[in-house]
């Protein structure tokens, strides 16, 4: 086994400063953070890792129904907007500042509808790793980082104890 990434530690942030390297060998498994204050270097001999479990964290994929839910609130604000600030006023229409608020709404739910409809989505790896004393490390990285992906199928083929707990999953770490 040997591999070197990059990785975040305790959890995925999208552009969060948790992200550093992640490196392994046959003699133990480290983590050095790139920016100093994002927590300390971390390094764990294999003789004292106990169990590595693998899952997949969708949480920041896309999310369909949010997408059509704020759509139809889209209509319904732009369309009561209309109704009660335009309609059967062609000449002067009434317009105050409750008027120009639901134009921001408008404009926030447009923007929130396009990024859950074309945003990109955020497949998430979560390697969590268990030692012999109790300690526990939790390592995770985007699906998309074939680098990161790689790493994960090296830890499945050592002897350590490995569970991969996402069926799914098991395409993604065979390749």
């Amino acid at each position: 086994m040997q591999f070197e990434t990059e990785a975040y530690i305790d959890e995925y942030v999208i552009d969060g400063k948790n992200s550093g390297t992640f490196a392994g060998d046959n003699t133990g498994i480290t983590y050095t953070p790139d920016v100093s204050g994002a927590g300390s270097p971390v390094s764990v001999s294999t003789d004292e890792i106990a169990s590595i479990t693998f899952k997949r964290d969708a949480t920041l994929q896309q999310n369909r129904f949010l997408g059509w839910f704020f759509a139809v609130f889209t209509v319904v604000l732009v369309s009561s907007t209309y109704v009660l600030y335009f309609a059967g006023q062609p000449t002067n229409p009434d317009f105050d500042h409750t008027a120009l608020f639901m134009g921001v709404l408008i404009v926030g739910s447009l923007a929130t509808t396009y990024d859950y409809f074309n945003g990109e989505d955020y497949d998430v790896i979560v390697a969590h790793i268990r030692t012999d004393d109790g300690d526990s490390h939790v390592f995770t990285g985007r699906i998309k980082n074939t680098e990161f992906v790689d790493a994960c199928g090296n830890l499945l083929e050592t002897d350590i104890e490995t569970r991969n707990l996402n069926e799914k999953l098991d395409a993604v770490l065979d390749d």
